[in-house]
């Protein structure tokens, strides 16, 4: 059974016939006349027609469906659906999988994103939007008391926004509500200007983020606070408003956050690596105008020095040769002359 309130699907059924301009027929019917992608990809053709043309869509006529029922190519209906969507930026965590779809696996989830698409498409000037969408933000009201009290915790109270994390905040579950306030929280903190303060909210658990390295936090801080502050500054100067927007039009979004850590993360293992390099260069230079054979092979043989081919049997003249290369030059040898 899928769950779907009838309201719901008929306020959906309605949107999509008036987009393809055809009758759907009765609002009980609606999980099966969506499950072989025939009127998605017509939706998909009527809002992003590049990316569906007419002559891509399987069974438009719904002829091999009505001998035979559903065939596997049903599914490429769906994809050019979802890839419909993806081009105008509908973010992700609306879209249904395909099972979800063609095999029923989850229709509440389909109709959820086609309510999130006709907002989104209004919100671009490209299709009219569902009517009595309150009362749908209303129907799963509790679904958003986790991230109220995620908020409440830190001592802030839900900005002031019309809508948050894409649209339907309301219809996102538990868990995903909780991350949204634990990004919210991050770009709230990050006006304190402290970093450790900004370390603790990315280190929480609901935040879900990823690879957070402790000794990077002051360098977290200070790019997520200049990001941030692009944004904004972007969002005001377009002429946005709370009132109006989405909030991650003003705030930094999941993926943005975790994008910063990544990078940071591998420009930090970037110059730890090259730090290592430099030492190991200046040691070996250091050994070459000793004595000792053995300290000069044991400096070569460093991971950090990049070298190759480093042999056990020659260490005495390495050390030779490059204790003359070193007195024949000012200064310390390169890695590609101790290479060579």
């Amino acid at each position: 059974s899928s769950g779907i309130n009838a309201e719901y699907g008929e306020e959906a059924k309605n949107w999509i016939e008036a987009c393809i301009e055809e009758d759907l027929g009765p609002t009980m019917d609606i999980e099966e006349a969506l499950r072989n992608g025939v009127i998605l990809a017509k939706l998909g053709n009527y809002f992003a027609p590049d990316v569906v043309p007419e002559r891509r869509i399987y069974d438009p006529d719904l002829e091999r469906f009505k001998i035979r029922g559903l065939h596997f190519k049903h599914t490429d209906n769906i994809n050019y659906w979802m890839r419909a969507m993806a081009s105008i930026g509908l973010p992700q965590i609306f879209f249904p999988t395909t099972p979800d779809l063609y095999d029923k696996k989850n229709m509440p989830k389909v109709i959820y994103c086609i309510h999130a698409l006709s907002i989104w498409l209004s919100k671009l000037g490209k299709a009219p939007n569902i009517e009595n969408l309150l009362g749908i933000a209303e129907f799963t009201e509790e679904d958003i008391t986790e991230m109220r009290r995620a908020l409440e915790d830190y001592g802030i109270s839900i900005p002031a926004f019309n809508k948050i994390g894409g649209i339907l905040e309301k219809e996102i579950g538990v868990d995903e509500a909780g991350r949204h306030a634990a990004v919210i929280v991050i770009n709230e903190i990050l006006q304190k200007e402290d970093p450790e303060v900004t370390l603790k909210a990315l280190q929480n658990k609901k935040a879900y983020l990823n690879y957070i390295e402790i000794p990077n936090g002051v360098r977290y801080h200070e790019i997520l606070f200049l990001a941030k502050l692009d944004k904004t500054e972007t969002a005001l100067e377009e002429g946005k408003t709370s009132e109006e927007s989405d909030i991650y039009e003003f705030y930094l979004t999941h993926t943005e956050i975790q994008d910063i850590i990544d990078d940071i993360n591998d420009i930090v293992r970037k110059e730890i690596a090259e730090s290592k390099f430099r030492a190991a260069i200046a040691e070996i230079n250091r050994c070459a105008m000793g004595d000792c054979a053995q300290t000069l092979l044991a400096a070569l043989q460093v991971t950090a020095s990049r070298l190759k081919n480093v042999n056990d049997l020659n260490s005495d003249l390495y050390l030779e040769f490059l204790k003359a290369a070193k007195q024949s030059k000012e200064g310390n040898l390169y890695v590609d002359e101790i290479q060579e």
